[in-house]
């Protein structure tokens, strides 16, 4: 395991050496040999610059990613990343419990169920988000109409015990309107239609349905996000069982009714703090999230996570925890 382990910390902390220019970065596994393969040009008319705030120009990565959006929003072949695309290879959590699924075993076999082999402290996790432009301009100009999905998975790959199950998978679908403004205070609004669901049964089902507004601003080196929710009511009769129940009433009280995430950006380094709170000062509960992601190749990032608080993950969504891991970045917010 010794040997397993050192791989990614090596290739993450090998690249710890800033570079001024990603484009000089190495490509690991490539060699620097030109593919004898024919081409051909073609012309491609893409968003002008002058379309977008003058504040989203201070951005090149930023244009380039609307830019990329709009060509490929005609191209059926195409799926585009929606929120970072991540894997972590190595994490390490605080407090693992079995409880919630001792308690479906539980319920399954009428008497008191404890497994002998847990879940450990070690863990992957991943995240795979991905989205797809369904119309463009329709809402007015510069205004899109998406359709999003976001998988984050907590797997138990050094858990040989237990077979290396994954522990818990959250599915995220969701509906969103966007608009990008000029010479306004923010340069994009959004409002969205989303689900969120564990895709379990019985006490192991944890789901629930919002309607989330979005603000987005930028300023000097950074951008700031503002999402607030209203979750849509469901009928709550206190059964487990009854699958059209409410499987978690009090999911607010943990996550609360919105997040604020700032985004720093430092030469080809994102730095990135979220905080959710659900602003009850007698029973206040929240979760910060610290990201760190840094170029180790043309196409892939380094990438630190830190979490604090409740609702990593919605199986825990009321349990306190604490994670540290490293691994890789695919895509990033931009």
């Amino acid at each position: 395991m010794r040997i397993f382990l050192s791989v990614p910390l090596l290739l993450l902390f090998s690249s710890l050496v800033l570079a001024a220019d990603a484009s000089k970065l190495p490509v690991f596994g490539v060699p620097d040999v030109e593919p004898d393969i024919a081409t051909e040009s073609q012309s491609i008319e893409v968003l002008s610059a002058d379309e977008l705030d003058p504040q989203i120009r201070q951005f090149p990565e930023l244009v380039e990613k609307i830019r990329t959006e709009r060509l490929a929003s005609d191209n059926p072949y195409v799926l585009l990343p929606h929120k970072p695309n991540y894997l972590l290879p190595l994490t390490y959590q605080t407090r693992p419990s079995d409880k919630e699924l001792e308690r479906a075993l539980t319920s399954i076999a009428d008497e008191p169920v404890s497994r002998e082999n847990g879940y450990q402290h070690l863990e992957a996790v991943m995240q795979f988000s991905v989205k797809t432009t369904l119309a463009e301009d329709l809402l007015g100009k510069l205004s899109t109409i998406e359709f999003g999905y976001t998988n984050r998975s907590f797997w138990q790959v050094y858990n040989s015990a237990i077979s290396k199950p994954f522990r818990e998978t959250n599915h995220e679908p969701e509906l969103m309107f966007n608009w990008q403004l000029k010479n306004y205070p923010v340069e994009r609004l959004g409002l969205s239609i989303n689900h969120q669901s564990n895709g379990q049964t019985s006490t192991l089902s944890r789901s629930w349905n919002r309607i989330i507004g979005e603000a987005t601003m930028l300023i000097p080196d950074g951008v700031l996000n503002l999402r607030a929710w209203w979750r849509i009511p469901e009928k709550n009769s206190s059964d487990p069982e009854d699958p059209s129940d409410d499987d978690n009433p009090d999911i607010e009280e943990y996550l609360g009714y919105g997040e604020l995430m700032y985004l720093h950006v430092m030469q080809h380094h994102q730095f990135s703090a979220t905080v959710r709170n659900n602003l009850n000062w007698n029973e206040n509960r929240g979760s910060l999230e610290l990201g760190w992601s840094f170029p180790i190749s043309r196409k892939m990032k380094g990438y630190v996570q830190y979490f604090n608080g409740y609702g990593e993950s919605l199986i825990d969504y009321n349990r306190y925890q604490e994670r540290f891991g490293i691994g890789i970045k695919l895509s990033d917010w931009f």
